[in-house]
């Protein structure tokens, strides 16, 4: 409440000094009065926006589907915004030209579209943002105490797994996470595929298309599929798409590894 209340003070001021500046000065108590009736209104859907985020955030892993459920939820919000100001302050400013709730609706939505979009848009970054700091400070403490030679640290519901280099298979990205495929079971790493390649060593590890990468013994085969691409069979039955813009760098690092009996094509 109170952070609603010094935005609606600060845009208040800010309104009677642009009012004055272009030499039509406004009476500061009926401004104050009327921005902090749109604050309070915000004030009320502050809450439910919030639980629509980190419902969101915790359920949804594509970064895409994520974006897709914000842009659906953004009229909703502002659509709600208005209507409860009308409903609640209609009383208050109605007028001739605001005869009815609808009328109020209807002006609201246009004069205030761009403030309520800022201002929905900065609630959802600020929840996210809420969300993912204990999270980073954790994961930037358990990298700080991983061991950094033959092993990567996972937390996973609680329980924090090693996983040695040699038993993972191959990792795909999951939106803003990772997922390590060792052992015949997915850990969740909260970390970009992109960063995690970085950090593994790349004589042991290789990227074959955007959104995974292998363990360079555990490939069993590869089957071209046409158009420079491929398809990589790994020991553990895992079937992944090589990327032709990955393929020659697989071929090199592979090349050491072939033998006549067992060919890496």
């Amino acid at each position: 409440m109170s952070g609603w209340a010094l935005l609606a003070l600060a845009q208040a001021l800010q309104g009677n000094f642009v009012a004055a500046y272009r030499g039509a000065p406004q009476p500061w108590w009926p401004t104050l009065g009327y921005t902090a009736a749109i604050y309070s209104i915000w004030a009320l859907l502050s809450w439910p926006i919030i639980g629509a985020v980190i419902a969101i955030e915790r359920r949804i892993r594509r970064v895409w589907v994520r974006i897709a459920a914000y842009l659906l939820l953004w009229p909703v919000v502002v659509g709600a915004h208005v209507l409860l100001f009308a409903l609640v302050y209609w009383p208050v400013y109605r007028s001739e030209t605001v005869a009815t709730r609808w009328d109020m609706t209807s002006i609201m939505f246009v004069r205030n579209l761009d403030t309520n979009s800022l201002l929905y848009l900065a609630l959802v970054a600020l929840t996210i943002a809420w969300l993912r700091w204990p999270r980073r400070q954790a994961l930037r403490a358990e990298r700080a105490a991983a061991p950094t030679g033959d092993a990567l640290i996972v937390r996973n519901r609680g329980t924090v797994h090693r996983l040695p280099f040699d038993t993972i298979d191959w990792i795909g990205a999951a939106g803003d996470y990772a997922e390590i495929h060792s052992e015949r079971r997915a850990h969740l790493i909260e970390e970009s595929l992109t960063s995690l390649a970085q950090r593994l060593p790349a004589e042991q590890f290789a990227r074959i298309h955007r959104g995974a990468l292998i363990r360079l013994d555990r490939v069993r085969e590869i089957e071209p599929i046409g158009r420079g691409d491929a398809h990589v069979r790994l020991v553990s039955g895992a079937e992944l798409r090589l990327s032709r813009r990955y393929r020659a760098n697989l071929a090199a690092l592979l090349a050491p590894r072939s033998s006549p009996a067992e060919p890496a094509q």
